[in-house]
C-alpha cells in the first residue's frame, strides 16, 4: 500500500500474536493510518521460525482484517427449515436483541437442565483468544466437565490418543524431538518440523538447524510430500500400520538384539510392577500402592520404598505375596512382543523387511544406551533418538495402540525427556521473575504424572466409568477422551437413551467451529444438531452456521483482539518444547473491529451477566491464576471487560514487570535446562504397561451388561499392553473397495478458514496438491487415468466426493490422498466456495469406526474410484 507522506499521519509496528493457526507465533503488524498493511515475526522471539519468521499463512494474515466478506452484524435465521442447500434468509439485528434472546433461551434451558446446553471449541483459537477458558466457561452454566463440548476435526481427527498419552508420559499435550541433540528421528503421520503441527515455525526452525548438524530424519506416510519429501528418507506406509512396525522394531530390541536401557525401564517405568494372573497390579495389602521385588534384599516393596534401588528393581522372575504368585509385567510383556516378527510387520504395513530391520538397526546403534552428556554444568543421560508422532498415525480406530506402540521404542532406551530424546512440551513453566503464575506437574498415584494444565480433563488419575452418564458425550464411562466422540456418532440416541442421558441437545453456543463438515458424514451431523438452537461466534458465514445457525454474532479477527491471556498457559502447546528462552506475547489490537464485531470473551462475559452465571465464572479466573492479591482479584458482582480483568491478572502474572511487558507485547526469561530434560529430576514413572485399561474394561461391560447395550465394541483394544489391532478402515477393504483414502496437512492451510483468504487461495492454485486428489502414476496408469482427470471417490455407504486427479510416484499405490478441508460451499466464503475436495464427508460416523478407548475417529476409508 503506498501513501504520499504529507497524507501518511501514522506509521508504527504493533507487537501481537498470530492467529491464522494455533501456534501462536510471535509478530508484529506495521499500521499506516489506522491500518495493517504489513506482517512480519518478532526477531529476537524464540516464538517463530528463523529469526521469528513466519510462515506463508502467518504473513497472509492481513486478509483476515480487510475481507470484505467479514460478518459486521448480528445475523439472525429467518427460515424455520435447516439442512445443507436450504438458505437461511438471514436478517440482520441489533447486539441486544440477539443476546437477549440468547440469555433468555439459555435461562431457561438451565432451569431444567444446563447439559442440554452444548459449548464449542477449536483448534484454530487456540492462539486466538483464551486457552482453557471456554470449559471453564461451561462449568460456570452448571456443565461438570469436557463431556458436552464440539469441536471441529481438530480433536477427534488429530488428538484425543495422542493426547492422552502425552499427559501420561510426558505430562504434556503433545511430543516433538529434542532437535538439538538428536542424531536420528523417527515421524510417523507427523509434519512436526517441516510446516505444521504445534509450534509449527519454531520446530521448522529447530528442525533446519538440525538438518544442517546432519541429522537423520525417517518419515513414515502414505505419501512423501510435505514432510516426507522434506525427509532424508521416506518411507511408503499404509495408513493404520503403524504399530506393526513399531511393534516388530520393539521386539527386535527386546528378543533380537537384547540391548536395552535397563536403568531407565527400572527406574522410570512401571515395568518392575508386580501383577497378578489377572494382569492387574498387586497391591500393598495397607497403603495399596503397586508392588516391586527388590533383587537385592530377596523381598517384596512398594514401588516408592525409600529404600529400594533402582537396580535392584526385578524385571523377571517369578515371586509370591500374600499367598499369590506375582511377576513384572515387563515378563508377559516382553513374551507378547515375540509374535510380531518383521517379516509379518512387512506384510501388514507393505514396508519392506528389509528397511524395518534397517531402521531397527539405525535406531539402536544411534541410541547411545548408556552415554552422557553435559550441558551447564549439569550431567544428563544422553538418547539422541526420538519416534514422534500426531495426527497421521493416530487417527485410527487403533489409535491408542498406535501411539503407545510408536512411543514404546523411545522407552526402551530411554530416550523420553533427556538430550537428544523425545520431548514434551515442557511440562514445568517457573513463574516469571518477580510474577506469581507458575504451572509445574506432580506425581499422582501408582507414580504417574499429573499435568499442570491439560485441556478439558486430567488424563490422571483415571475416573472409573460410571452410570448413569451426566452429559452429551458420555464421557462418564468414556473416561479417556479428551473430547468425546458420542455427540458425532449415528447411533447417539441410542447410547444416551442406553446410557441414561436422559437430556436432549437444545442448544450449541461458543466461537465458531465447522463441525458440520470437519468431522464426518455431514447428514449425520446436521441430523444430530439441527433441532438444536445455534449459536456461533464467527467472522464469516461458514457451511455450519448456514446449514444450520440461528444466530451467528460477529467475532473481531485476531488482528482486531485485545487479548492478554492468549499464550500464558499455553506453554505446553504452543512454546519452544527446546531448551531456549520463554516468551509469551500477547495479542494486541493493531486496529479497530470491522463493523459491530466483538471479541467473543467480552460476549461470553455480557451473556453469563444475563444469565447470572459471571460470579462463578470470574470465580474460576481466579482459582485458575492462583491470584491471592485481594485487590487483583475479580469480586463477586464485579462486571469487567477482559481487558480489564488482563489489567488486573498481568500485574499478578508479571509483577511490578506488568506495565512493562504490555508495552513491549510479551514477556521473555530464562527457562531453566532442569525444567526441559525433567525426566530424572521428578520421581515418577511411565504406565507403559496400561494396566488401568483392564480396570476401564471391567467397569464399562459391567455397566453395558446391565442396561444391554449392544453396540460392537473392540473389548479387546483394552488390553495393557501395546497391541496390534486391523484399523476398521482395512477391514472395508474387498475386490470393489479397494484403496484406503487418507487426508493430510496442507501447509498451506489451517483447517477450512483459510480457503477464504485470497493471498494463500492465490498460492494454493499453484500448488498441484492443494485443490487435487493424488494418487499413485503406476496405479493411475494401470487404470486408465491421468493428470486433470474427474473422479468420484465414493465408500461403502453410499457417499461420494469428486475431484481433479494429480499423479505423484511418492505415493503408496494402495491410497488415495486428499489435502485439507476443501470442497466447501457457504455463501459467506465466496473466495472458499469450491476448491477443492471435501474428504471428511467420506468418513462414516458409525459408532464402529472411533477408538474404543479415546473415542478418535477413524481418519482412513475404504473407496472405489471411477471417472466422471
Amino acid at each position: 500500500m503506498t501513501y504520499k507522506t504529507d497524507e501518511i499521519w501514522e506509521d508504527k509496528w504493533v507487537n501481537t500474536t498470530c492467529g491464522v493457526c494455533y501456534c501462536g507465533c510471535g509478530a508484529k503488524v506495521r499500521v499506516v493510518n489506522g491500518v495493517p498493511v504489513k506482517i512480519e515475526g518478532i526477531k529476537e522471539s524464540t516464538m517463530g521460525g528463523a529469526n521469528a519468521g513466519l510462515c506463508g499463512k502467518g504473513t497472509a494474515g492481513l486478509m483476515y482484517y480487510h475481507d470484505p466478506n467479514r460478518i459486521k452484524k448480528p445475523l439472525l435465521r429467518t427460515n424455520p427449515e435447516k439442512g445443507i442447500g436450504v438458505d437461511p434468509k438471514w436478517k440482520e439485528i441489533e447486539w441486544d436483541e440477539a443476546l437477549d434472546i440468547i440469555a433468555t433461551r439459555m435461562k431457561k434451558i438451565m432451569e431444567d437442565d444446563p447439559n442440554k446446553i452444548l459449548f464449542t471449541n477449536q483448534t484454530m483459537r487456540a492462539s486466538d483468544g483464551p486457552h482453557n477458558h471456554p470449559y471453564f466457561y461451561a462449568q460456570a452454566f452448571g456443565v461438570k466437565n469436557n463431556g458436552n463440548f464440539i469441536i471441529g476435526g481438530g480433536s477427534l481427527h488429530c488428538g484425543n490418543a495422542c493426547h492422552m498419552l502425552g499427559g501420561l508420559i510426558h505430562g504434556a499435550w503433545s511430543i516433538a524431538p529434542d532437535w538439538r541433540y538428536t542424531k536420528y528421528v523417527l515421524k510417523w503421520g507427523s509434519s512436526k518440523g517441516t510446516g505444521s503441527g504445534h509450534s509449527a515455525m519454531t520446530n521448522a526452525r529447530l528442525r533446519a538447524d538440525a538438518v544442517r548438524r546432519g541429522i537423520k530424519e525417517i518419515v513414515f506416510d502414505p505419501m512423501g510430500n510435505f514432510a516426507g519429501g522434506k525427509a532424508t528418507e521416506w518411507v511408503a506406509i499404509l495408513p493404520g500400520t503403524d504399530t506393526a512396525v513399531g511393534l516388530a522394531i520393539a521386539n527386535y530390541i527386546v528378543n533380537i538384539r537384547g540391548e536395552m536401557d535397563e536403568i531407565y525401564l527400572k527406574a522410570k517405568t512401571n515395568f518392575p510392577y508386580l501383577i497378578k494372573d489377572d494382569g492387574t497390579y498387586m497391591r500393598h495389602v495397607e497403603s495399596k500402592k503397586p508392588l516391586i521385588f527388590d533383587s537385592r534384599e530377596g523381598k517384596v516393596k512398594e514401588y516408592d520404598d525409600k529404600s529400594l534401588a533402582f537396580e535392584d528393581c526385578a524385571l523377571d522372575g517369578e515371586y509370591e505375596y500374600e499367598g499369590e504368585k506375582v511377576r513384572p509385567c515387563f515378563v508377559p510383556f516382553k513374551e507378547h512382543l515375540k509374535q510380531y516378527t518383521i517379516e509379518w510387520a512387512a506384510d501388514v504395513s507393505t514396508v519392506p523387511a528389509a528397511k524395518i530391520l534397517e531402521v531397527a538397526k539405525g535406531w539402536l546403534d544411534n541410541a547411545q544406551i548408556g552415554s552422557t552428556i553435559t550441558l551447564e554444568g549439569k550431567t544428563y543421560p544422553y538418547r539422541p533418538v526420538s519416534s514422534v508422532t500426531f495426527r497421521g498415525s493416530q487417527g485410527h480406530s487403533n489409535g491408542i495402540h498406535q501411539v503407545a506402540a510408536i512411543d514404546l521404542m523411545s522407552q526402551l532406551v530411554g530416550a523420553e525427556d533427556v538430550p537428544g530424546g523425545t520431548l514434551g512440551w515442557p511440562a514445568i513453566r517457573r513463574a516469571y521473575p518477580g510474577g506469581n503464575y507458575e504451572q509445574t506437574c506432580t506425581v499422582g498415584t501408582d507414580g504417574v504424572i499429573v499435568p499442570s494444565v491439560f485441556y478439558s480433563h486430567d488424563p490422571w488419575p483415571v475416573h472409573a466409568p460410571s452410570y448413569p452418564a451426566t452429559n452429551m458425550g458420555c464421557v462418564d464411562l468414556w473416561t479417556h477422551c479428551t473430547l468425546s466422540h458420542i455427540p458425532y456418532v449415528e447411533e447417539m440416541e441410542y447410547i444416551h437413551e442406553k446410557l441414561g442421558m436422559k437430556s436432549k441437545p437444545e442448544m450449541i453456543f461458543g466461537i465458531s467451529a465447522n463441525f458440520v463438515i470437519s468431522n464426518s458424514d455431514w447428514a449425520t451431523a446436521v441430523k444430530n444438531f439441527k433441532d438444536c438452537f445455534v449459536v456461533q461466534l464467527d467472522l464469516w458465514v461458514n457451511e455450519t452456521d448456514q446449514a444450520i445457525g440461528d444466530i451467528i454474532l460477529p467475532d473481531v479477527s485476531y488482528l482486531e483482539k485485545d487479548c492478554w491471556s492468549s499464550e500464558i498457559d499455553a506453554f505446553f502447546f504452543s512454546g519452544s518444547p527446546s531448551h531456549e528462552d520463554w516468551y509469551v506475547h500477547m495479542q494486541q489490537p493493531v486496529a479497530k473491529p470491522v463493523g459491530e464485531s466483538r471479541f467473543f470473551m467480552d460476549v461470553y462475559i455480557d451473556i453469563a451477566n444475563r444469565v447470572g452465571v459471571l460470579d462463578k465464572f470470574n470465580a474460576k479466573l481466579n482459582s485458575y491464576y492462583g491470584v491471592q492479591d485481594p485487590e487483583l482479584q475479580i469480586k463477586p458482582g464485579e462486571v469487567l471487560t477482559w481487558k480489564q480483568i488482563g489489567e488486573r491478572f498481568l500485574k499478578w502474572v508479571y509483577g511490578k514487570d506488568a506495565d512493562k511487558v504490555q508495552k513491549q507485547g510479551y514477556a521473555t526469561w530464562n527457562k531453566a535446562i532442569d525444567d526441559v530434560y525433567w525426566r530424572w529430576n521428578i520421581d515418577t514413572r511411565c504406565p507403559v504397561y496400561m494396566e488401568y485399561l483392564i480396570h476401564d474394561k471391567r467397569g464399562m461391560k459391567k455397566i453395558f451388561d446391565e442396561v444391554g447395550f449392544d453396540l460392537w465394541m473392540d473389548w479387546d483394544q483394552y488390553t495393557p499392553l501395546p497391541t496390534w489391532f486391523w484399523p476398521e478402515s482395512h477391514k472395508d477393504l474387498d475386490n470393489e473397495f479397494d484403496l484406503i483414502a487418507f487426508s493430510y496437512r496442507d501447509i498451506l492451510h489451517t483447517n477450512n478458514t483459510t480457503f477464504q483468504n485470497p493471498y494463500i487461495d492465490e498460492v494454493s492454485k499453484m500448488c498441484p496438491y492443494t485443490f487435487t486428489i493424488t494418487l499413485n502414476t503406476t496405479m493411475a496408469k494401470q487404470r486408465g487415468l491421468k493428470d486433470g482427470d474427474i473422479i468420484w471417490i465414493e465408500n461403502k455407504y453410499g457417499v461420494k466426493e469428486n475431484g481433479i486427479v494429480k499423479t505423484m510416484e511418492a505415493q503408496s499405490p494402495k491410497v488415495v490422498g486428499i489435502a485439507g478441508q476443501g470442497g466447501l460451499w457457504a455463501d459467506g466464503r465466496p473466495i472458499a466456495k469450491g476448491k477443492g475436495a471435501n474428504f471428511c464427508k467420506l468418513l462414516p460416523a458409525k459408532f464402529r469406526y472411533f477408538d474404543p478407548v479415546a473415542g478418535n475417529m477413524e481418519t482412513a476409508v475404504a473407496v472405489k474410484i471411477y471417472k466422471d
